[in-house]
């Protein structure tokens, strides 16, 4: 029996339910279980969500405005996102222990965070003073946002995924040609690029000791072996999009089938330390994708994301899976 077949049965899907709305999708989860998200409420506005096994989905409100997002949560608790200020802006957030925190921008109007780390560090984007750009930040301590430029000077984008617990940061630069390319940040290096897989554009969106993401296909990079293809669920593209302490990651690939509109079947991936791929699968629709993973818990992961149901509606969903 090979390992995907020996390892389908531990999987287990959990619709997260919506706000009202047509659609939510699950950007995090911690190790409690608490997942994170964004999902339509029955007005039609984009709401930031948590949901838990006790209490289900509920609206967080870290904002006073309209649109709020929710991406990322730390084994604390702590939630980023964004959302409207209530006076034309889009500030990012923090929210800890109760209390929703507006983390500022970089001088212009509109700033999102993308991701928290345990110590409670904050990453994302903001447009600069001036100009129309976004830069990625990191928020290293409280009310101090360092811009960490870009890889083609201050008039070309980055955008900051993720930041893991040594306050190392990943995105995507524009470099001085324009062209969107995989960056690493760090406090005593700075922003460097980590190239892509031949000529396709890159993006890094998870951190841990290592870094996952997407260059036509997903990849793993590494001090050691640089930037390593990963393959595919036997489509032509997919893409990393995070990735644990124990080396677990997960994504969404294209597969080999098509769906009734005659566009690739797409499926959320695990992809286990092995070398393994596994597709997790859908609430009864032909598409999912998964957006995060938890740190391992007793053997069990849990993953984040999103499927179609059988109506082909837009879910949030959390898988869970034994690895031993």
């Amino acid at each position: 029996m090979g390992l995907e077949a020996a390892r389908a049965p531990v999987v287990s899907i959990q619709e997260l339910g919506t706000l009202g709305g047509a659609v939510s999708q699950a950007k995090a989860v911690n190790c409690a279980g608490q997942v994170v998200g964004t999902g339509r409420d029955g007005l039609g506005r984009t709401r930031a969500f948590l949901w838990q096994e006790n209490v289900g989905i509920v609206d967080l409100k870290p904002l006073t405005g309209v649109n709020t997002s929710a991406n990322d949560i730390n084994e604390k608790g702590e939630i980023t996102g964004g959302g409207d200020t209530g006076f034309g802006d889009f500030h990012a957030y923090l929210l800890s222990e109760g209390t929703s925190f507006d983390l500022g921008t970089l001088g212009g109007n509109e700033s999102e965070a993308l991701a928290v780390n345990r110590r409670g560090q904050v990453a994302g984007h903001s447009r600069i003073g001036g100009a129309v750009v976004k830069h990625a930040f990191l928020i290293p301590d409280p009310g101090r946002m360092v811009d960490l430029g870009s890889l083609g000077g201050a008039g070309t984008t980055s955008i900051a995924h993720d930041v893991n617990d040594e306050g190392a940061v990943v995105g995507l630069a524009e470099t001085s040609t324009g062209r969107p390319h995989a960056f690493l940040w760090t406090a005593a290096d700075g922003m460097r690029d980590l190239g892509a897989l031949g000529a396709a554009p890159s993006i890094a969106l998870g951190n841990r000791r290592e870094v996952v993401g997407g260059s036509g296909h997903a990849f793993l990079w590494t001090e050691r072996a640089g930037i390593v293809d990963l393959g595919t669920l036997g489509g032509r593209t997919s893409c990393a999009n995070d990735i644990n302490d124990l080396g677990c990651i997960v994504g969404v690939s294209q597969t080999d089938r098509t769906d009734a509109r005659g566009l690739p079947v797409t499926r959320a991936f695990l992809r286990t330390p092995d070398g393994s791929m596994l597709d997790l699968g859908t609430l009864g629709g032909e598409h999912s994708s998964a957006a995060a993973i938890s740190e391992d818990d007793g053997g069990v992961v849990r993953i984040a994301g999103h499927s179609h149901d059988d109506a082909a509606a837009v879910r949030a969903v959390v898988w869970t899976v034994r690895l031993t």
